[in-house]
């Protein structure tokens, strides 16, 4: 099949990643994919790396001055107004149309959901919340189903064959991935990082994220600069898992982080608050640990319990581990692509 896929966003976000992933596997398959991003993107560059056909998102398409060749398939991933004008000609096309939601809408992509219903052929979601925000906006349940959430295993797989040893490691390892600078989040971390340390002084803890001299100062102020590496972003995420215990998330941002997936495929304890969207993912002490957003006690009591019960953390690191395999597998998510297309096609 030729399959077109629009991605709205030019960071590495999970939209992004969820149709580069699904790139990978359908064209190893021997699909034909086309991409349609901005130039200097992450999405450009990954298609350039993997020999996905690519077409740049100019000001000429997004205007469609530029006529594409025909598909078989268009997928949409997430909504941006300003590919408006590409996307209402997308959805003009005959060809069957799937919008794909790895997020949380806002008001004015649900208005344009709405607006567009009758254009779209299928709309797939990562999780009940986000299911349950679409239905509850007024967009008809008919044309939603849910999906799983997409990673390429094969890199983090690598992590998991490590972990027995990891598990042996002292000092125990905390870790916090973050994306955008948002100190409220960082500064939550560093401060139950020094409640814990109160309790258990024989642990580390690590921040991934873009660096700054503001997080160390306060790491500084704190006193626990010693025992907080703050690695900056890094490309070698599996090896910096592998390396990890325990996955905190700090932030109440409902939408799913890739770096949550990633770490359960690594077999890593995640510590996840209580909000809609993200604990639609973990299942409290069986596939990972949910406690009360923005509560440092529930974060530490649960942090320090864990620590002192390395058997049931081994545990649920292995279930993350084997959920992840299981259920977010590229290959596995790309032949359900594959038999969701074949029944679109079949109805036309």
């Amino acid at each position: 099949m030729k399959i077109l896929k629009l991605i709205n966003f030019n960071d590495n976000s999970f939209d992004t990643y969820e149709a580069l992933a699904s790139s990978v596997y359908l064209k190893k398959k021997g699909h034909q994919i086309s991409v349609i991003a901005e130039k200097k993107s992450y999405a450009y560059d990954f298609c350039d790396k993997n020999k996905i056909n690519l077409i740049d998102n100019n000001f000429y398409l997004k205007l469609w001055f530029i006529n594409l060749s025909r598909v078989d398939i268009i997928e949409i991933y997430g909504y941006n107004s300003l590919n408006s004008i590409l996307v209402r000609k997308l959805l003009s096309l005959k060809t069957p149309k799937i919008l794909r939601l790895s997020s949380f809408p806002e008001v004015k992509a649900i208005d344009f959901i709405k607006k567009n219903f009758d254009s779209i052929d299928l709309i797939t979601v990562i999780s009940q919340s986000i299911k349950d925000e679409l239905i509850f906006s007024g967009v008809r349940e008919d044309k939603i189903i849910l999906l799983n959430p997409i990673l390429l295993m094969s890199r983090w797989e690598s992590a998991k064959q490590i972990k027995p040893a990891t598990f042996l490691q002292r000092p125990y390892r905390i870790a916090m991935v973050y994306r955008n600078k948002n100190y409220e989040y960082i500064n939550f971390f560093m401060n139950l990082a020094k409640e814990v340390l109160k309790s258990n002084y024989d642990v580390s803890f690590s921040l991934i994220g873009p660096k700054d001299e503001k997080i160390r100062e306060t790491a500084r102020i704190l006193e626990i600069s010693h025992k907080v590496d703050v690695l900056g972003w890094r490309d070698d995420m599996p090896e910096i898992m592998a390396m990890a215990h325990i996955y905190v998330k700090c932030d109440t941002n409902p939408n799913i982080s890739r770096s949550l997936i990633e770490a359960m495929a690594s077999s890593v304890v995640c510590l996840v608050p209580r909000v809609k969207g993200i604990s639609d993912f973990i299942i409290s002490d069986y596939s990972g640990i949910i406690v009360e957003a923005g509560n440092i006690h529930s974060y530490v009591k649960n942090i320090v319990s864990l620590i002192n019960e390395p058997f049931k953390m081994e545990n649920i690191s292995n279930t993350a581990y084997n959920i992840a395999k299981a259920n977010y597998n590229s290959d596995i998510a790309g032949r359900i692509d594959e038999i969701i297309y074949q029944d679109i096609m079949r109805e036309l």
